[in-house]
């Protein structure tokens, strides 16, 4: 049997919600390389040799969370695994936490700067501790967003501070830690025991600071992504298979396998 191909960071809409979701980041020079649904993911997934993606939507209201859930929840099968969402301005109640992995969620998605908050704000402690207690992990946007205007609310010096003050909480950080700021992310979050995902910068990290990362970081740490429907999966996931200083484990390991193993130990 083949490795598994799983692209950890994609995004999905319902189907009256795509067309304009896709229409306004375009407007913000983001073009797309699907359609933004559930069926144009699949379809995309088929493409690449792609066998699971990991799925997302951000909150930007508190009182959306639970129905926005609930639909993630709709679209959980063999091939998608969604991620939960969450608003900073909820309380936390642990056994709401619990609730949300009890019905299959592994671990939620933030975005601190679409969702209005400082990623290191103490304010959001109590939410890490409960996501850390229930052993489900955190995808945090990290660094800019090209869609919004700084200052930038996850940058690696704030991030690295949740990872000193909740060592045990498996922290993904998306875009390889941040989007042109690579060298905070090298002085700030290499080595470290935290997830970098490649969305969005594979292709465009220079490439030789794209080296030094996979030299100075644990090649357990890397997982593939791709910020789909924003990148498109066959070009990303043929990039990284050809990458010449990669060995072919190093390249499983990336593309797949430690996902895998990550999921499972979420499971």
């Amino acid at each position: 049997m083949s490795p598994k191909h799983i692209d950890f960071h994609t995004h999905i809409f319902p189907p009256d919600m795509a067309p304009k979701t896709l229409e306004e980041m375009t407007k913000r020079s983001i073009p797309s390389y699907a359609d933004g649904t559930l069926e144009g993911l699949m379809d995309s997934m088929d493409a690449a040799g792609i066998d699971i993606s990991v799925v997302s939507r951000i909150t930007t209201k508190p009182e959306q969370v639970e129905s926005i859930n609930q639909w993630l929840l709709s679209t959980k099968q063999e091939r998608i695994h969604p991620l939960a969402t969450w608003h900073p301005d909820l309380p936390v109640d642990p056994d709401v936490i619990n609730d949300l992995r009890r019905q299959g969620f592994k671990g939620f998605k933030l975005h601190p700067d679409y969702q209005g908050f400082i990623v290191d704000d103490k304010c959001m402690f109590p939410f890490y501790e409960a996501v850390r207690a229930e052993g489900m992990f955190i995808l945090f946007h990290a660094g800019l967003d090209r869609g919004l205007p700084g200052p930038l609310n996850a940058p690696p010096e704030r991030l690295v501070k949740i990872h000193e003050a909740f060592p045990d909480l498996t922290m993904i950080l998306a875009h390889m830690g941040g989007e042109e700021i690579y060298d905070r992310t090298e002085t700030c979050l290499l080595g470290r025991n935290i997830y970098l995902d490649t969305s969005f910068v594979l292709r465009k990290m220079p490439i030789e600071i794209l080296k030094r990362f996979v030299n100075r970081h644990a090649i357990d740490r890397f997982l593939f992504g791709t910020d789909s429907p924003w990148v498109d999966q066959t070009m990303d996931l043929k990039f990284l298979l050809s990458l010449p200083f990669l060995t072919e484990e190093a390249k499983e390991k990336i593309a797949g396998t430690n996902a895998v193993r990550l999921l499972d130990q979420h499971g």
